[in-house]
């Protein structure tokens, strides 16, 4: 080549016209080339590799990182993961995948086309670097993911309460995804957040999850907004809120196919013109230009005046299925009978066909619409068969607590309506396994984790090994922080007494905290002066234990905005976290700001010291307090402020128990 194609470095570049660059995610730890044509291979996780090389670097950097520039001279397109060979085994060729849409297909590169004189000539394997075997997960570059979202699920606010999106582990990738949208019942009293993706009761994402694992179910996401009115749905903006769910999950590399969404209404989530589930029927199933796929009933109001409602509603509609499943009144004293219901929601004729997790002997009848489309199908479930369930749901992770007959047909909806309709494909089977086959070298001993580039900041005291199992108690107005941003345990104390403790108030009205020793009284809303049966304050943030001059590490990045005297000998620390949050460190030393070099203004970064804790007469803790975006200074809190002005302030519980069980 001419000099003209060598780098300010010296050495010699590519003619990129000629010489087809492509991206790939390499294999186990060693960057190994999925296919003989990849020119370039990013992957592997030794520190040599390129990947490993950048993960070294955000771990360097607190686990943050601020942009990546990527340059491959002239590509025409997107760098993308190259697809597996199509010759190889029954791989499926990323590209043939059935849930990658037209748009995604298009920015992969074109395969090479065949000579005139032959087929295209591949590049020979380097004789010392055998070529990875194929594997259709592997080299499609799926991964499961990890955190709150694929677990219990993430919280978010939407219309102003508290909702969650949950996702299948196997989600994560570049194929969109079926989402399904749970609407709850009348919940005025209860003021239950998201109860169909409940942590103490009913998780439908644990359902789904179970039968994508028996390979029934294509991995799904599922989301359950919140309403307290006394009554159905005020309002519920399905378009809005995919919008909001799309953005959401796109940083979590997880995709949504809006032409596989469906939602599903539960008792009082239907049956009043323009609410709830009649709405979305007045709106024709319309997801802007897409239509719903599926329009569910869960023992929804079970009388012919609301069935014709949804008929008249999807008219025109050629798209949108019905799946109705009622074990009775559906929640609402008039009751039409099944057939009746049936046939005005344009089921009319009785079928005995099931399939997937439909039980002959668990329905006393069923209707459809004599195989027209879109189907229209209509069962009566025998309320006594509801519970030889419990014992799968609650192996499957998603049935914690007994619930009525009424309650338990959310789960039966969800357990029999997705096989139905949205059955895994060949391709999904795969990828219960995410690992290539090859034989792996014996995993390496995990480094320590310290408070990141700060090598004299001890680690924190072990994970909290027997996290009690009980849901925190909510706090009205005072929403759960999204425990889906932090990353840092804030307390370095590797041998503290109590080591990760987070002292709660649980929904079952029992205290939580250390050893059974209750919540201390350091809980998020206990009675100040503690023990006081009839307090004028209360506590608005969570002691955490620690020691005189214990370092306290930043929980995640963002920008000081305070530090100001707090109380008797203490100070206080508070950062404007880039997640949204704002977090006040209180009860710090008063030398801490100058032993670390930081003064209001500066960015801090996940895992630096920012503080030691300080001693007010006695004690020394962290006094750990979360408040929403924009907050510029501490609140306390006093009974004549009234319930509504608890909306003031975050309620930190979730996110430090999320801490105390996988935070570094």
């Amino acid at each position: 080549m001419s000099d003209e194609n060598k780098s300010i470095a010296g050495e010699i570049e590519g003619d990129y016209t000629r010489v087809p660059v492509q991206l790939a995610g390499g294999l186990g730890e060693k960057p190994l080339r999925p296919t003989p044509g990849t020119q370039i291979v990013f992957g592997g996780k030794e520190p040599s590799s390129p990947w490993g090389h950048l993960l070294a670097l955000i771990e360097k950097a607190g686990g943050s990182v601020n942009y990546t520039f990527v340059h491959a001279a002239e590509l025409k397109a997107s760098p993308i993961v190259v697809p597996a060979d199509p010759t190889a085994g029954d791989a499926l060729p990323l590209g043939d995948h059935p849930r990658l849409k037209e748009e995604d297909k298009k920015a992969q590169p074109a395969p090479a086309e065949a000579k005139k004189d032959g087929p295209a000539k591949q590049d020979a394997p380097p004789p010392e670097q055998p070529v990875a075997p194929q594997h259709p997960v592997a080299n499609n570059h799926f991964e499961l993911g990890t955190g709150p979202l694929f677990d219990r699920g993430q919280v978010f606010k939407y219309d102003g309460n508290d909702a969650r999106v949950w996702a299948d582990p196997r989600t994560m990738g570049p194929l969109r995804r079926p989402l399904l949208i749970v609407l709850h019942g009348v919940n005025h009293k209860d003021r239950k957040s998201h109860p169909s993706l409940s942590d103490d009761s009913i998780h439908v994402g644990k359902l789904a999850q179970k039968l994508a694992d028996e390979g029934k179910v294509t991995p799904m996401v599922i989301c359950a907004p919140t309403s307290f009115s006394n009554g159905p749905w005020n309002t519920i903006e399905l378009a809005d809120l995919v919008d909001t769910l799309e953005k959401m999950l796109a940083d979590r590399n997880v995709h949504i196919d809006r032409d596989q969404v469906a939602v599903v209404g539960h008792s009082g989530a239907g049956g009043y013109p323009g609410r709830g589930l009649n709405k979305v029927a007045d709106q024709h199933g319309k997801l802007g230009d897409n239509k719903l796929l599926l329009f569910g009933i869960a023992d929804t109001c079970i009388t012919d005046i609301n069935s014709a409602a949804y008929k008249k509603g999807f008219e025109g509609n050629d798209t949108t299925l019905i799946y109705s499943a009622h074990r009775g009144t559906g929640g609402w004293e008039p009751y039409s009978g099944s057939a009746k219901f049936a046939a005005a929601l344009g089921a009319g004729q009785k079928f005995t066909a099931f399939t997937g997790n439909e039980k002959k002997e668990d329905i006393e009848d069923a209707f459809d619409n004599g195989g027209a489309k879109p189907a229209r199908i209509s069962i009566k479930v025998k309320k006594p068969q509801l519970a030889s369930y419990h014992k799968a749901w609650v192996e499957a992770g998603g049935y914690r607590q007994a619930v009525s007959d009424h309650s338990d047909m959310v789960p039966y909806w969800v357990w029999t309506a997705l096989p139905r309709f949205f059955a895994a494909t060949e391709a999904d089977k795969h990828l219960a396994d995410a690992e290539p086959h090859e034989q792996k070298p014996p995993p390496k001993p995990a480094p320590v984790i310290t408070g990141g580039e700060w090598a004299d900041v001890p680690p924190a005291a072990p994970a909290w090994g027997d996290l009690p199992g009980a849901a925190p108690k909510p706090t009205g107005l005072a929403a759960f922080a999204d425990p889906g941003s932090g990353l840092y345990w804030p307390v370095r104390a590797p041998k503290g007494h109590f080591g990760r403790a987070v002292c709660f108030l649980g929904a079952d009205g029992k205290g939580y905290g250390p050893k059974g020793s209750g919540s201390c009284g350091r809980n998020f809303l206990a009675n100040r002066p503690a023990g006081d049966p009839n307090p004028n304050r209360f506590h608005v943030g969570i002691d955490l234990f620690a020691d005189f001059h214990d370092i306290i590490v930043a929980c995640e990045s963002g920008t000081i905005i305070q530090w100001k005297y707090f109380y008797t000998n203490v100070w206080k620390l508070m950062v404007q976290c880039d997640s949204g949050v704002v977090i006040n460190y209180g009860e710090v030393d008063g030398s801490s700001l100058k032993k670390f070099n930081l003064q209001p203004g500066g960015r801090v970064v996940a895992g630096q010291p920012i503080a030691v804790a300080g001693k007010m007469l006695h004690d020394s803790m962290l006094h750990f307090e979360m408040y929403p975006k924009g907050t510029p200074d501490s609140l306390s809190y006093n009974k004549g402020l009234g319930d509504k002005f608890l909306k003031n302030y975050l309620n930190p519980t979730q996110y430090l128990l999320n801490l105390a069980k996988s935070g570094k």
